[in-house]
């Protein structure tokens, strides 16, 4: 009996051991590869003409007409935000389910758009939307116009409004016809982007 128990104490013993070598494996995986990888931003942006000044959470920033800065270390969930310029006064906002993306204190237009890489003709299987008034064609499900104080980058990193678009994004061909990398664009960028990558298809 106490063999048997002996061995048993054993093989929980190795179970716990190997347990701990996986997760601690899957750790050094993420932290030396993969958080690499996950590189994003979070950056408070201003789109208008003229500069402003934002209280994120009891800290300042300026902020110049046309340009965008660096938040550091955002964390998740609930913050404070106020720009005197656009009439926000101590608002609170959820930065969710990610921590990168635009934090948007003019409440300004930002269109979250679906980018397809291909290399078939697949134009007949997109569909139009409307977009401000204007015929936008989506492979990939409608563009989202948001106006919310975050946006979230969804990408891991790849689609924030300081990431340059690629001209290809690798796909397998085994399962799919193409690839999809979702993007924010200001409003203003996105129709530019959109004439841009549609001129002479049409």
């Amino acid at each position: 009996m106490e063999n048997r128990t002996e061995a048993k104490n054993t093989k929980k013993v190795i179970i716990v051991v190997i347990l701990a070598l996986v997760l601690f494996g899957a750790y050094g995986y993420y932290d030396i590869v993969l958080k690499k990888k996950i590189n994003g931003t979070t950056l408070i942006d201003n789109p208008t003409d003229g500069a402003i000044t934002v209280l994120l959470d009891s800290k300042k920033y300026e902020v110049t007409a046309h340009q965008y800065v660096e938040v550091k270390d955002i964390t998740l969930g609930y913050h404070t935000l106020s720009c005197e310029q656009s009439g926000i006064k101590n608002e609170k906002f959820n930065i969710d389910p990610v921590a990168y993306g635009v934090i948007n204190p003019t409440r300004s237009k930002y269109v979250i758009y679906n980018m397809i890489y291909t290399q078939k003709d697949l134009s007949s299987q997109f569909k139009p939307y409307k977009v401000e008034g204007r015929e936008i064609f989506s492979l990939a499900g409608a563009p989202e116009v948001l106006t919310d104080l975050f946006i979230p980058d969804r990408t891991s990193g790849k689609g924030n409004i300081d990431d340059k678009e690629p001209d290809t994004q690798s796909y397998n061909s085994f399962n799919q016809d193409y690839s999809v990398l979702s993007k924010i664009f200001r409003l203003s960028d996105f129709f530019e982007y959109y004439d841009k990558a549609n001129k002479g298809s049409k």
